[in-house]
């Protein structure tokens, strides 16, 4: 008998993928929600968003993390995600950058999740970073992320990776 499925399969292109729906799901949600035409009567359009951002970046997480493990995301270590945000564990804040597993780690482990819709014409030039909050050792942590930026800065790094492996 042959083996079907070995182990779990998530190539960079997957990783790419997912980051490029979580970024555009982070800038919609700006828009969609406070910029826009959409009445937003209901909330049930609201709840279907909120599913879609959050099965989306558990996915990217799990993702990236099954990438690690498997050693296709090289010296991730040297990727410096200080300019994506800002970690507070056990109400004080940690200046030191965290890192991409870390991250992962965060948005896996969030019990909550928490973004404001920011108008364009309020804040033209920067967006409200996403919250994600959650508990360790019963001590409460709280992660401000910039999807946007987080995304990019993952994006970047495979591109790294992947011309230095042609060069």
């Amino acid at each position: 008998m042959s083996e079907i499925f070995g182990q779990h399969r998530q190539d960079l292109n997957e990783v790419r993928r997912l980051c490029l729906i979580c970024h555009g799901l982070d800038l919609t949600s700006d828009k969609l929600f406070s910029d826009s035409t959409y009445d937003e009567r209901l909330d049930v359009t609201r709840g279907v968003f909120q599913n879609l951002v959050s099965s989306s970046l558990l996915s990217l997480a799990v993702s990236i993390r099954i990438n690690l493990y498997q050693d296709n995301l090289k010296n991730s270590n040297d990727v410096d995600l200080s300019g994506c945000g800002i970690f507070y564990e056990h109400q004080e804040m940690r200046t030191k950058p965290f890192m991409i597993k870390h991250v992962c780690d965060k948005i896996i482990h969030a019990d909550e999740i928490y973004k404001e819709a920011s108008p364009s014409r309020i804040f033209s030039e920067s967006k409200l970073l996403t919250q994600f909050k959650g508990k360790y050792n019963g001590k409460g942590w709280t992660m401000d992320l910039s999807i946007e930026h987080f995304t990019e800065a993952v994006l970047n790094y495979m591109d790294k990776l992947e011309l230095s492996k042609s060069v």
